[in-house]
């Protein structure tokens, strides 16, 4: 057996050959993922699979070991994936995000009006699309940089999901909102919406009760965050919302380079940070290294080492990868165990990772 690593358009390949036949692999998909406005380099780990024959032989955990390895030394800020139960925590993943929904009555969802035009996407709307949407999600932690690659929408509400996907028009015909619909009949989901202002919104509810008029169903769903502008809009046509917070699956990340990670993500640090206590050091000391956090000549800094008399924190990556999704509090890993520090130290910590809606898209997702 013969463990080979691919360079792909989109990532790598990492698999386990025998007869040069792949009997066990995974796909690293290359991300720029927001922590706030901030983008890091992630590593979204996709397609884990081994050939019947082989399971059961570890080596669906060589291929996992192997692709932490290769993101560790191709300069990887995090890794996700959307795991299976109690199986890739071995691997310092954890569940960094919940699941959300909102749902809505088709009766009340029918008293929208349709103010704008509406329209089937086309190819060419793929760059207002994309600036639309990272205008909307210019701040929200897990949601995925759209760039000039970006290729449209792969898939629905989940994985093997298609999509029908359509776009508002302003009163002068450009692209002013869109709406990714499930192609699935059994169901009347929204995969995704985008745009601002009260007719785009009033549209895009209009068009949703039309269609779930049509597919016969009384509820509608989508798949956006709870503080997403459309599902605020739609608090006074009543609705209700589902949040899922899952334990060892779903939704994982783990950091891959320490520095690079917080590097990345200093100018939100430093505005949390704020005035007071610039004169400490804060030392985040993980399994993976030592993170220190500090202000030279007006600007906070990163090393990789500390004096004794710093502010001292030790926590593990994957703890301190909630921390950065806003999953947790500083407070909340205090109490289980899994970060130790003093009560002054605390307060610091508490600031710099504050609660988060953290959300990815599902068309986004590997």
């Amino acid at each position: 057996m013969q463990l080979r690593e691919v360079k792909t358009d989109t990532g790598w390949k990492v698999e386990i050959v025998r007869d040069e036949r792949s009997i066990a692999r995974l796909w690293i998909v290359d991300r720029q993922m927001r922590i706030g406005p901030c983008p890091v380099f992630t590593g979204g780990i996709a397609g884990v699979g081994t050939d019947g024959e082989y399971r059961n032989q570890g080596l669906s955990r060589q291929v996992i070991d192997a692709a932490v390895e290769l993101m560790r030394r191709e300069g990887y800020d995090a890794s996700m994936l959307f795991g299976i139960k109690n199986f890739y925590h071995k691997f310092g993943f954890a569940t960094c995000f919940p699941e959300r929904l909102l749902y809505l009555e088709v009766r009340d969802a029918e008293r929208a009006k349709k103010q704008l035009a509406v329209r089937a996407m086309r190819q060419a709307d793929r760059p207002q699309i994309a600036r639309l949407y990272n205008r909307d999600h210019a701040e929200r932690t897990a949601s995925i940089v759209r760039d000039r690659a970006w290729s449209g929408f792969p898939m629905g509400s989940d994985f093997e999901i298609d999509t029908d996907t359509k776009v508002v028009l302003d009163k002068r015909g450009k692209v002013c909102g869109y709406i990714v619909c499930d192609k699935d009949d059994e169901r009347c989901r929204t995969a995704e919406i985008g745009g601002q202002g009260d007719a785009v919104f009033s549209t895009i509810l209009h068009y949703l009760a039309q269609r779930a008029v049509q597919l016969r169903r009384e509820e509608i769903s989508l798949s956006i965050a709870v503080d997403h502008p459309f599902a605020r809009y739609c608090r006074p046509f009543g609705c209700r919302d589902q949040t899922r917070f899952q334990h060892n699956r779903g939704p994982m990340g783990r950091i891959i380079n320490l520095l690079p990670f917080f590097a990345k993500i200093l100018p939100v640090l430093a505005e949390r940070w704020g005035p007071q206590d610039r004169d400490r050091t804060l030392a985040l000391r993980t399994d993976i290294g030592t993170c220190a956090l500090s202000w030279k000549r007006g600007r906070l800094t990163t090393s990789d080492c500390a004096a004794k008399d710093t502010l001292s924190v030790r926590v593990e990556q994957d703890a301190l990868m909630l921390l950065a999704m806003g999953y947790q509090t500083a407070d909340d890993l205090q109490t289980q165990g899994k970060l130790k520090t003093s009560k002054a130290t605390l307060a610091l910590v508490s600031r710099l990772f504050p609660l988060q809606t953290a959300h990815m898209s599902w068309p986004d997702r590997f």
